[in-house]
């Protein structure tokens, strides 16, 4: 689309443009309205059901714990009974002919405090508990069968009576229909050893069919499986917790069951008619749960028609846990976030409505407003168009108009009068441009000409220098540079003339004094051949008499030491002979102690003994005690139990104590009659001793005497036998410094004779042959002297010299 006035252009593109943004903000205002609506909708229906889930779960938590704690009292009753069974069953706790008695004492005692259990009850193996099976056949109430075994089943009946009856089926395998063993509760203690809680089954209990759980505790004495101690729950209070749950919950929409191990229901607030039975009679479906009752694990599941939540009920030291089943409909528990979600709905579309109103006023008023700013715009720029235009054509006197307004228009005026002012500027730059060009161009001319000439002049420079170097690399000091450089590099001519000079007068000196110095080496090196001879012979003989003196003073000093060694030896000999018959004698005084207390410590003992006798007799009666006060004694019982064992252990280790003491003390007597016999051993050992150290002491006086005589003669000879090596390493010394003088000297004259010098003389070649000549025999003579030196034999250490000396000097 054309437009032939930029009024209309900015009027018709700035209305579409706040067509556009009205238009895209109220979309986008309904669009965001919409989504906000449908992500509210979204999560609060998600958190609703993870709340519902939370709260089916801590709900189900809280009944299982109360059901858990009601179920747990029993099993700690039954517990409780079986540990004072235990006891009671031991041998001597108390006659035998009145356990039956005792233990129903308890039974009847546990149930009467208990008013919530139906009844409580112990089964035992044949011959178990006292022996007198064939005594009580038949005999209901002491609670035996025909067997005569111990089966007593105390039971509470509606009225509230408690009478005692024989325990059935305790060893029936059979099962009920639905699936539980009948003899479970017997049985499974049996074989497993654990508690155990048998899932409810109907029993006829004083002419009444009811649902009990029956929980089972085995009896163990010394290991071995006695029979079972338990007591029976009536379930009527679960399923009243059920239906309580139930109604209130979502006004009574919801459901609650409790599950046994197995998959029965204990409990169902839906149908109470089902007690008993298999879960999947009221839900096929609820059979997939089984696996999560079985693991004991807590768990909330939602499948988009039903919340439910699964709670484990830990039952005692069982590994057969319950759990309860809370159920709710989606559609109930999600009514208040479906409300919810139809009135953000209704709020939408009023909103929507209301900002489609508001964007139409918004639009017309921006589309007036901006027809008003485009003709405020296009006026101006109109002006200045024209002007631009005649400044284009090279009118560069032209006015420029609008320069005093200070928006964007009169910023573009003051562009435009820059641009007419650098035109006029351009025009004498140009002009001032082409002088300077000319200019330029001749001193660049001059300026080559001076470069040609100095490069020249550096050449000729360079070139000469380097033929004086070589000159002076070749050995010739003799060579100067007599032709002028170039003014610029006279300099380095007159430097190098002066830094040749120089070092020709230093070879020079340094010639003369090679040969100051090839003399003096020379009258050195024939001094020190012949003091080398002459040394050379005194050492020799001084050497051979060293030797044989060194050997004479350590025979004696070793005799010497010897000697003095065994005397020491005696007098420790005679000491320990002394000590020894003082520690027998106390040795034999201590075993007389020990016998001593050995006897007190058997009295003790046998006091001791006394002691745990009586504490075993306090233990079992109260042990007895316990049992008769019924709940308020099962602690002390087990407390009972473990002081008896403490003090029957007590008393073993008495016993063995006191026998362990009576053998010590046999020993203790053979001891003290060995201990004598070694002291008059030792006392007649200790005289031997003293007699033969008498005659070492003068053997050791006489050898001490002669070794200092010889070490004194020892030490005159090495003392003559050291300055006479010393003087002979001199002499190899000062040869050798003379000889390795005149070599240096023979080098310095070779580095000197490569240089061409004014009136030097070349000795190079004399210098060597009189160094070879001097080397040969001195060489000879240290070799000679280091030889005999290693030889020798080291002196004693009192001779004040050694080979160490020797070679450090």
């Amino acid at each position: 689309m054309q437009f032939r006035s930029i009024k209309v252009k900015i009027a018709v593109l700035s209305g579409l443009s706040v067509f556009t943004a009205v238009g895209g903000l109220l979309g986008y205002g309904v669009l965001a309205a919409r989504n906000g609506q449908h992500f509210v909708s979204e999560n609060v229906s998600e958190l609703t059901r993870e709340m519902t889930k939370q709260s089916l779960l801590g709900l189900a938590t809280t009944q299982a714990g109360i059901i858990e704690s009601s179920l747990n009292e029993a099993f700690d009753a039954a517990r409780n009974m079986a540990r004072v069974f235990e006891t009671l069953a031991t041998e001597n706790a108390i006659p035998v002919l009145e356990r039956r008695n005792q233990l129903n004492a308890v039974l009847l005692k546990v149930l009467q405090d208990n008013p919530q259990f139906n009844g409580t009850y112990s089964a035992w193996e044949p011959n178990a508990l006292d022996g007198l099976d064939g005594s009580y056949h038949n005999n209901k109430k002491a609670g035996s069968d025909s067997t005569g075994r111990f089966l007593p089943y105390w039971t509470r009946g509606a009225n509230g009576s408690i009478d005692i009856q024989p325990l059935v089926e305790y060893d029936s395998h059979d099962l009920h229909p639905n699936g539980v063993m009948k003899g479970g509760w017997y049985i499974g203690p049996q074989n497993g050893g654990n508690e155990s809680i048998l899932d409810p089954l109907p029993y006829i209990v004083q002419g009444k069919n009811v649902y009990l759980a029956t929980m089972s505790v085995p009896v163990t004495v010394d290991g071995r499986f006695m029979g079972v101690a338990g007591a029976d729950f009536d379930l009527a209070f679960v399923q009243k917790l059920a239906e309580q749950v139930k109604a209130s919950l979502y006004d009574g929409k919801a459901s609650v069951e409790i599950i046994s191990y197995k998959g029965l229901i204990v409990a169902s607030s839906e149908h109470p008619e089902l007690v008993g039975r298999s879960l999947d009679k009221t839900d096929g479906t609820l059979t997939a749960l089984l696996p999560t009752i079985q693991g004991g694990r807590k768990e909330a599941l939602a499948d988009g028609t039903v919340f439910r939540a699964l709670a484990p009920i830990t039952l005692g030291r069982t590994r057969t846990p319950w759990s309860v089943l809370i159920e709710v409909p989606t559609d109930v528990a999600l009514a208040q976030a479906e409300k919810l979600n139809a009135a953000l709905v209704q709020r939408n579309v009023s909103d929507g409505w209301m900002q489609a109103t508001v964007g139409f006023f918004v639009l017309s008023a921006g589309v007036i407003a901006m027809w008003f700013v485009s003709r405020s715009i296009s006026t101006p720029i109109g002006a200045m168009t024209a002007a631009m235009q005649r400044l284009a054509d090279g009118n560069l006197q032209t006015d420029v108009p609008e320069r005093e307004r200070v928006d964007e228009i009169g910023k573009m005026a003051a562009a435009v009068q820059i641009f007419k002012e650098n035109g006029l500027r351009a025009l004498a730059l140009e002009q001032e441009a082409e002088e300077n060009r000319h200019s330029t161009e001749q001193e660049r001319v001059r300026v080559a000409v001076l470069d040609q000439k100095r490069a020249e002049e550096m050449q000729n420079a360079t070139t000469h220098l380097a033929n004086g170097l070589k000159k002076v690399a070749g050995g010739d000091l003799t060579f100067r540079f007599n032709d002028a450089f170039a003014p610029d590099f006279e300099g380095l001519r007159s430097d190098f003339n002066a830094a040749v000079e120089q070092l020709r007068n230093a070879m020079n000196a340094v010639a003369d004094a090679t040969g100051a110095i090839d003399g003096g080496s020379k009258e050195l090196n024939q001094a020190a051949n012949d003091l080398s001879r002459r040394t050379e012979q005194q050492a020799a003989a001084l050497e051979e008499t060293a030797a044989a003196l060194d050997e004479i003073t350590v025979n004696v000093a070793n005799s010497a030491k010897r000697t003095e060694e065994a005397r020491s030896v005696a007098h420790r000999a005679n000491r320990s002979a002394v000590q020894s018959a003082e520690v027998v004698s106390h040795a034999e005084e201590a075993m007389t102690k020990i016998e001593e207390s050995s006897q007190q410590i058997s009295n003790i003992i046998s006091v001791i003994d006394e002691i745990a006798f009586q504490t075993n007799l306090l233990a079992l009666n109260a042990g007895v005690e316990a049992a008769r006060a019924g709940d308020a004694g099962k602690g002390f019982a087990v407390v009972a139990q473990e002081v008896r064992e403490l003090a029957q252990r007590a008393a073993t280790a008495a016993r063995e104590i006191k026998g362990l003491i009576q053998n010590s003390s046999v020993e203790v007597e053979s001891g003290v009659k060995l201990v004598r016999d070694a002291g008059e051993a030792l006392k007649t050992i200790g005289e031997f001793i003293v007699e033969m150290n008498s005659h070492m002491e003068s053997i050791a006086t006489s050898a001490q005497e002669q070794s200092t005589g010889l070490a004194e003669v020892n030490q005159a000879v090495n003392s003559m036998d050291q300055t006479t090596q010393q003087n002979a390493a001199m002499v190899e010394q000062s040869n050798a410094a003379s000889n390795s003088l005149a070599l240096e000297a023979a080098k310095l004259r070779d580095l000197v004779d490569r240089f061409k010098l004014d009136g030097a003389t070349n000795q190079a070649v004399a210098l060597r042959d009189t160094a070879r000549a001097m080397k040969a025999p001195s060489v000879q003579v240290g070799s000679v002297v280091r030889a005999r030196n290693t030889a020798r034999k080291p002196a004693v250490a009192n001779a004040g010299f050694t080979a160490e000396n020797w070679e450090e000097f």
